[in-house]
């Protein structure tokens, strides 16, 4: 691998950190701090390249009624106001911003993405659970079955959502 290929990654690794903080905050303080990480959302997506916002907004409004699905369907139903709260919006902006800068330095297969969402996809809504962010309509087993499939396929359609790469010429 030559220099050049590793430099993104201290930075993506940063913003992992960043993300994971926030959303540990969110999950944890909800309403509390909402308005400060949504400002922080909002400017890492002022960050992002131009070709990347509009695809972050699409990502958010697909993670925000799979949301919706999921709770008018009773799998759980989120602590806060309403049937998807700010915080959960919020949460789900950050995630897309951090995930589409992610995987315009990393390209893997659609079915990586796959196993990466229904196995972490599922992890998140139990750490979510086991803050008191959210409670489960059905038995937790139940829904963690329910919501892998769905991750599965969010994540393994999201290189959709990424321009194509540039061609890399022979020289």
């Amino acid at each position: 691998m030559t220099p050049e290929a590793r430099k993104p990654w201290p930075r993506l690794l940063l913003a992992s950190l960043i993300f994971g903080v926030g959303a540990w905050l969110l999950f944890s303080f909800r309403d509390r701090y909402v308005v400060l990480l949504l400002a922080g959302a909002l400017l890492a997506w002022q960050a992002l390249p131009a070709g990347f916002k509009t695809r972050a907004l699409l990502l958010t409004a697909a993670g925000c009624l799979l949301d919706l699905t999921a709770v008018s369907l009773g799998l759980y139903r989120f602590a806060g106001v309403g049937a998807l709260p700010l915080w959960t919006a919020t949460l789900w902006l950050s995630f897309s911003v951090w995930w589409l800068a992610l995987l315009k330095d990393w390209r893997p297969s659609p079915r990586l993405l796959a196993v990466i969402g229904a196995i972490a996809g599922p992890l998140a809504y139990w750490v979510g659970i086991r803050l008191r962010a959210l409670m489960p309509g059905v038995s937790l087993w139940l829904m963690l079955t329910a919501l892998a499939p769905l991750w599965a396929i969010l994540l393994a359609l999201t290189p959709r959502l990424l321009p194509a790469e540039p061609a890399r010429g022979c020289g």
